[in-house]
């Protein structure tokens, strides 16, 4: 309990291009905004990318960090996208796992 109360009060973790690999956000844009839009599955838009940047900055927060680090964005790509792949149809699943494999390793 402690721990948590500290990281809400104290812990504010930023956001700096330096610390993380913007490229690395676009490209996941793009590649998501094609599949999506090509296997006629779950739309993507702007919202899911502002999104990964929260989790990121919460998952700093939870390791008491004052910057979003890469590994902090890893795993927030991570977790937008199992979940973005468990809301498609099934028959998609597989060509959707394939093609983000690079982002899902990382």
């Amino acid at each position: 309990r402690k721990y948590i109360e500290y990281a809400r009060v104290n812990v504010r973790p930023v956001l700096r291009g330096s610390t993380f690999d913007q490229e690395k956000i676009a490209s996941l844009y793009v590649a998501l905004r094609r599949e999506s839009s090509s296997s006629g599955g779950v739309p993507i838009a702007v919202r899911h990318i502002e999104s990964i940047m929260r989790m990121s900055e919460a998952h700093a927060k939870m390791h008491l960090r004052e910057y979003v680090r890469d590994d902090d964005m890893d795993a927030s790509i991570t977790m937008m996208l199992h979940s973005f792949i468990m809301a498609q149809k099934f028959s998609g699943r597989r060509s959707f796992q394939r093609s983000f494999a690079k982002f899902l390793s990382s």
